[in-house]
C-alpha cells in the first residue's frame, strides 16, 4: 500500500507553490490544466483576498508539515469570518450564473490534499528524471478498497520515462488520486520479473487530469521582469499634454471612457478579481481631489492601461493601514528611464476599491514597491 506523507514534501515542492500566481475561478476547470502551474485557484474563490488567505494558510502548512485537521482547524475561522463556510450562494463575477456550494470539511479536504498532492508530484518527477540509471517509471497504484478499479489496472505497468503515456497519466490521474511513479532501472525491473510494455495502455486519467503534472512548462515559475534587460522594449510614454487644462469632472469622464467602464462600475482584472471602478482612485483620505496632484491627470491614459492591462500585480499586507492591497504596475520607457504607473486597491469587506492612482518616475521608488507576493506576470 502506498501512503502519501505530508510531513516529507521536499523543498522543491514548497518552492514550486511559493512561485505561483494567483488566478479566481468560478469552476476549476477554467483553468486549463497545465495553467494551474503558474496559477493558485480554488473553484468558487471569487475574492481575491479569501484566495491569499486560502494559500497563505496552505503554504504555511506545507512548510511546517501540518496535517489537515490542524490547517482546517486554523483556517476555518478565517473563512467563516469572510462569509465562505456552510451553504453559499455564489455569483460568477463574469456572468452573473448564481451556484449553491456547500462549504465544508469535506471541501476543505479537497484543496488541501490536491495542493499537496500536486506540489509533491512536481518536485518527485523533477528529481526523478535526473537520476542516471534509472530510465524506467513503473506504476504503483494505492490498491486501496476505494482505488478506481482502472488505476487499479495500471499497478506495475512499466514504461520507458520518455514515453508519452507519462505526458497524460503521471499522477495524479483524478481527483482524490493517490497513486505513485517510481523511478527504475532496466537491472531492476529484470530482477523483480517484471516486463516492460510494449505498448501503453489506454487512457483512464480523468479530463480534469490528463496532463503530467510534474512536468515543466514556459508557465512554469513567476518572477519579476528585469526592467533593467527590459528597458528598451518598455512601452514609450510621457506626459499627455492634452488633458492640462479638462476640469476634474471631465477628466473622470475621459477616465472612465479609457478604461470602458461606467463611474461605480465593477471592473475584472487579468486575475479574474472583480473591482469597483470610481472616483476613489484620485480622492485623498479627507474627501479632496488629488487628481491633479503630481500630474496625475496627465499620465491618465498609462492609468488606465495599468488597470486593464498591467505588466505586474503584486499583494501586500499594508501593516500602517492593517489591510490588504493590490497593486497594479505598467512599466515605461520615458527617454530610456524607467518609470511606472502604480493602481492600488484596498479589499474591504463588501467590495475592492482603487484608493489611489499615481506615476512614479525614480527607480528606487518603483523597486522599493515591487515587493511581497507576485501573483501576475504579463506574458512576454
Amino acid at each position: 500500500m502506498v501512503k502519501f506523507d505530508f510531513n516529507l514534501v521536499p523543498k522543491e515542492a514548497i518552492k514550486y507553490l511559493q512561485n505561483k500566481g494567483y488566478k479566481l475561478s468560478f469552476d476549476y476547470y477554467e483553468v486549463k490544466k497545465q495553467a494551474h502551474d503558474r496559477a493558485f485557484t480554488v473553484a468558487k474563490v471569487t475574492r481575491l483576498d479569501l484566495l491569499h488567505d486560502m494559500f497563505t494558510s496552505i503554504e504555511e502548512a506545507m512548510q511546517n508539515g501540518t496535517g489537515f485537521k490542524e490547517w482546517q482547524k486554523n483556517i476555518k475561522p478565517t473563512l467563516q469570518q469572510k462569509g465562505w463556510w456552510g451553504e453559499q450562494e455564489i455569483t460568477n463575477p463574469k456572468t452573473g450564473e448564481v451556484k449553491t456550494i456547500n462549504v465544508d470539511s469535506r471541501r476543505l479536504r479537497n484543496i488541501y490534499k490536491t495542493n499537496m498532492r500536486v506540489a509533491y508530484a512536481k518536485a518527485r518527477y523533477q528529481e526523478q528524471m535526473k537520476l542516471p540509471l534509472s530510465k524506467y517509471f513503473q506504476y504503483i497504484s494505492a490498491l486501496l478498497e476505494n482505488t478506481r478499479d482502472e488505476h487499479e489496472a495500471l499497478h506495475n505497468t512499466v514504461l520507458p520515462r520518455e514515453d508519452i503515456f507519462w505526458d497524460t497519466h503521471y499522477p495524479p490521474n483524478g481527483w482524490g488520486c493517490v497513486c505513485k511513479i517510481r523511478a527504475v532501472s532496466k537491472k531492476w525491473i529484470e530482477k523483480r520479473g517484471l516486463k516492460i510494455s510494449k505498448e501503453a495502455p489506454a487512457s483512464v486519467a480523468s479530463k480534469d487530469w490528463d496532463y503530467n503534472v510534474g512536468k515543466t512548462s514556459k508557465l512554469g515559475s513567476l518572477s519579476k521582469i528585469d526592467l533593467d534587460k527590459s528597458l528598451q522594449k518598455l512601452q514609450n510614454s510621457d506626459k499627455n499634454k492634452v488633458y492640462e487644462n479638462l476640469s476634474d469632472k471631465e477628466l473622470l469622464e475621459t477616465f472612465y471612457k479609457k478604461l470602458g467602464v461606467s463611474a461605480g462600475a465593477t471592473f475584472i482584472d487579468k486575475v479574474g478579481d472583480p473591482m469597483t471602478i470610481d472616483e476613489h482612485l484620485f480622492t485623498s483620505a479627507t474627501g479632496h481631489s488629488k487628481l491633479k496632484k503630481q500630474d496625475r491627470h496627465l499620465y491618465l491614459d498609462e492609468i488606465a492601461t495599468t488597470i486593464a492591462s498591467p505588466d505586474e500585480i503584486y499583494l501586500e499586507w499594508d501593516n500602517k493601514a492593517n489591510r490588504l492591497v493590490k497593486k497594479m504596475f505598467k512599466y515605461i520607457n520615458n527617454n530610456d528611464k524607467k518609470n511606472a504607473s502604480l493602481v492600488i486597491f484596498e479589499y474591504l469587506k463588501d467590495k475592492t476599491q482603487g484608493v489611489s492612482a499615481y506615476h512614479i518616475t525614480s527607480d528606487s521608488q518603483i523597486e522599493k514597491r515591487r515587493v511581497e507576493k507576485l501573483i501576475y506576470r504579463k506574458e512576454d
